[in-house]
C-alpha cells in the first residue's frame, strides 16, 4: 500500500517509527458518528498493522512510504492524540473454516469478466493475484484493491471468517459485472444511441 507522509504530525510519527519497529496502524477515518462521542477524526474500530518497507525522503519534506500489511486489530482505546495518535490494540485474527472451501476459481473468473467489461481489474491484477498461493492474501489483495467504496472495504476488514470475507467479495464482483453488462447492452442499444447523440 503506497502513502504519502506530508502532515507534520505523520512526519514525526515516521521518524520514530523508522528508529524502531516500523511498524503503523492504519484506520479508516468514521464518516458519522454518535453527538455522544467527542473525539477529533473518530475511527472506526477495526484496523490494519503495516510494516513499512520503503520510505523515501521527497524534496518538499514529503515521504514516498511503502506498507505491507501485516495483521488485523482492533482498538483497546486510544492513548495518546499528540504529537500523534497512538493505540492500545488486539490481534484479530483471520478464522479459516477448514469445512469452508473458498471460491477462488469463481472469484478468478469474475475477476476476468471484469476485465473484459472494462471494470476495476487490470491485467496486472489479475497476472499478480493468479500467483498468489495463501487464500488469505488472495482475498485481501483483491478486496483492497478493487473495492473503492471506504465503508465496503471496512466491512469486510471486519469480518473474521476468511470464507465470508470471500463471499462478501464474489459477490460484490458479480453484482458489479451484471451492472458492468447491463450498462454495455444498453449502450449498444437503440435507446443508448439515443442517450449519447442527446
Amino acid at each position: 500500500m503506497p502513502l504519502r507522509i506530508f502532515e507534520n504530525r505523520y512526519k514525526m510519527m515516521l521518524s520514530d517509527v523508522i528508529k524502531g519497529d516500523r511498524m503503523i496502524a492504519i484506520v479508516a477515518e468514521r464518516d458519522s458518528h454518535p453527538d455522544d462521542v467527542l473525539i477529533e477524526e473518530p475511527p472506526f474500530e477495526v484496523g490494519t498493522v503495516g510494516l513499512i518497507r520503503v520510505s523515501k525522503r521527497q524534496s518538499d519534506g514529503t515521504s514516498l512510504v511503502m506498507l505491507q500489511g501485516i495483521s488485523r486489530f482492533r482498538i483497546k482505546s486510544i492513548e495518546t492524540e499528540n504529537p500523534y495518535r497512538v493505540l492500545n490494540i488486539l490481534p484479530l485474527e483471520t478464522i479459516v473454516d477448514s469445512k469452508k472451501t473458498i471460491p477462488r476459481e469463481n472469484i478468478l473468473e469474475a475477476m476476468h469478466q471484469n476485465y473484459k467489461l472494462g471494470g476495476t481489474v487490470t491485467r496486472e491484477i489479475l497476472d499478480y493475484v493468479t500467483d498468489v498461493k495463501v487464500d488469505s492474501h488472495f482475498i485481501d489483495i483483491i478486496a483492497h484493491t478493487i473495492c473503492h467504496l471506504t465503508i465496503r472495504k471496512q466491512a469486510m476488514l471486519e469480518v473474521q471468517r476468511l470464507h465470508k470475507r470471500a463471499e462478501m467479495l464474489l459477490q460484490d464482483l458479480l453484482t458489479r459485472n451484471m451492472q458492468l453488462s447491463i450498462d454495455r447492452n444498453f449502450l449498444a442499444s437503440d435507446s443508448g444511441k439515443d442517450v449519447e447523440r442527446n
